[in-house]
């Protein structure tokens, strides 16, 4: 149980690094954005 949650905590950071690294880099929003906006 300890070990499942300590997972799920460190995936929860990891994803926020991401989120907080990404933002870091507007030239990989914009590329995403364009790239979503290409499907319509």
């Amino acid at each position: 149980m300890k070990l499942r949650r300590s997972l799920a905590w460190a995936a929860a950071g990891a994803v926020l690094l991401a989120v907080f690294f990404a933002y870091l880099k507007p030239d990989l929003m914009m590329t995403l954005a364009n790239q979503l906006w290409a499907c319509f």
